[in-house]
């Protein structure tokens, strides 16, 4: 769209990969936005479905790039035209007021981030439990936040000089990319707000899946732990801990339930492990 006198325009960055299956209705949402004036920018990695297809229906400008999630994302900033920036993934599902609400939290509160609320959605046993968990988890940030020191959930809606300022994000990363920018952010005195309103993420199906994933991401932790963050895992495990003891309290009705929560970190845990070693002997 058009960039209007008085409305700044909005890039949306959307990284994909054989995104068929979610991502019609994530662009749904975005064009369902109160907000109408952006531009969604897609960075697609080479996709072998009906990726490219749906976000050509939707009139998304598409850059077809082999990258990370991380380096597709610096790729959507520096393609883009707009003085802010949403960073969105495929699978994901805004709220109609999102932009609006960022916007204006920008504006009114002078933030140059924006941390927009997330809501886990899980459809069958495996992502519901999944879903629970992250629930649950950005739950314990909330109720401990003035007691514990904890992962603290990552802004997805930024001022777009502010990023290109601290240098954007780290192109070396898979996992933890999102956390290293907001720690530049913070240390460049950024200011962060918190949007009103949601965006719900759907969660993976199938154990398979997720232990593929985990195993993936886990692979750059000792690149993030070397150039980013050296003290985040006893954070995690904080707040892991914290987390297990909230599901147990909601779910103690539902035992069906906290053993897949278990199992699911167990497995993520077991991933996780096996990932960093891998990833620690290919960077030896």
């Amino acid at each position: 769209m058009e960039e209007s006198l008085e409305k700044p325009k909005v890039s949306i960055i959307i990284p994909t990969y054989n995104s068929g299956e979610t991502l019609t209705e994530c662009l749904e949402s975005v064009h369902s936005q109160t907000y109408p004036f952006f531009e969604v920018i897609i960075i697609d990695n080479f996709s072998s479905d009906n990726t490219l297809r749906i976000a050509n229906e939707f009139g998304a400008k598409i850059i077809q790039q082999r990258c990370n999630p991380a380096f597709a994302r610096n790729i959507g900033i520096a393609n883009s035209t707009s003085k802010y920036i949403l960073f969105l993934d495929s699978d994901q599902v805004l709220s109609p007021q999102v932009i609006e609400d960022c916007i204006k939290k920008c504006q009114s509160e002078k933030a140059g981030m924006v941390r927009v609320p997330e809501v886990f959605i899980g459809e069958v046993f495996w992502s519901f439990c999944s879903a629970v968990w992250k629930n649950y988890y950005e739950e314990v940030e909330r109720l401990y936040k003035a007691t514990e020191n904890l992962i603290h959930g990552e802004p997805r809606f930024f001022i777009r000089e502010q990023i290109i300022h601290v240098g954007m994000l780290d192109n070396s990363l898979l996992w933890g990319e999102d956390y290293a920018l907001y720690k530049k952010l913070r240390k460049a005195n950024i200011k962060e707000a918190l949007s009103e309103s949601k965006i719900f993420h759907r969660e993976l199906s199938s154990l398979q899946k997720i232990l593929i994933k985990n195993l993936r991401y886990a692979k750059s932790m000792p690149v993030f732990l070397w150039n980013a963050e050296k003290k985040i895992f006893p954070l995690m495990f904080r707040h892991a801990f914290l987390t297990f003891r909230e599901v147990f309290r909601g779910y103690r009705k539902s035992p069906e339930v906290i053993v897949g929560c278990a199992f699911l970190l167990c497995l993520k845990a077991y991933a996780t492990a096996l990932g960093f070693l891998t990833g620690l002997s290919s960077h030896a």
